[in-house]
């Protein structure tokens, strides 16, 4: 059989149709069909990246309103602060002896006087002091310590002297104990920048 007798041949023109329509089909598929279906593949799988990527920013949007209050609740910390703002250490101890009179006189304690005490450092901290001499009931004492530990900025009691003072007679009838208290109160203090 030579060449030209696939002319005459029906089983090798239709051997022949067959193999250049599936080679013909192969190029087609390899070269347009599979492109075109990698192409959308790798754009499902963008798609679901891209969702899933929507998804955690929108948990994290919806999370804005709770960022706020916590936002708002440190610059409400932040203005209360563990520090005392001032300027310079005279108006810082101003302040810390302001502070401190409010708190003794809420209490029920009576200020009898307040002195700064000199500044010092600890460990790169500048701390101002002021030493309160206070009177009153045990009750009021004890409540004035206590608010004025408690209390924001942090306040230190690095020395106390406590020693009752004879009751108040009134009409005969002595009175409630009264206590006399020296303090030593320091905070730490933290410069605003600002010129005095």
């Amino acid at each position: 059989m030579s060449i030209l007798d696939w002319r005459i041949s029906p089983w090798l023109r239709k051997l022949i149709f067959v193999g250049g329509n599936l080679a013909a089909g192969l190029i087609v598929i390899s070269g347009l069909v599979m492109p075109i279906q990698e192409y959308f593949s790798a754009r499902n799988t963008q798609i679901v990246e891209q969702r899933a990527l929507l998804a955690r920013l929108l948990s994290i949007a919806a999370l804005e309103p709770n960022i706020q209050t916590a936002a708002r609740e440190i610059a409400e910390e932040t203005k209360r602060g563990e520090f005392v703002v001032g300027p310079n250490e005279g108006v810082a101890t101003a302040d810390l002896q302001t502070q401190l009179k409010s708190k003794t006189e809420q209490s029920g304690a009576r200020l009898r006087s307040a002195q700064a005490l000199p500044p010092k450092t600890v460990e790169g901290t500048r701390f101002v002091g002021s030493r309160l001499d206070i009177a009153g009931p045990l009750q009021a004492i004890h409540r004035a310590i206590y608010a004025i530990e408690n209390g924001k900025p942090y306040y230190f009691v690095t020395e106390a002297v406590i020693k009752p003072s004879p009751p108040v007679i009134v009409q005969g009838v002595p009175g409630e104990p009264m206590i006399e208290a020296r303090l030593d109160i320091f905070v730490a203090m933290q410069a605003d920048g600002s010129n005095p």
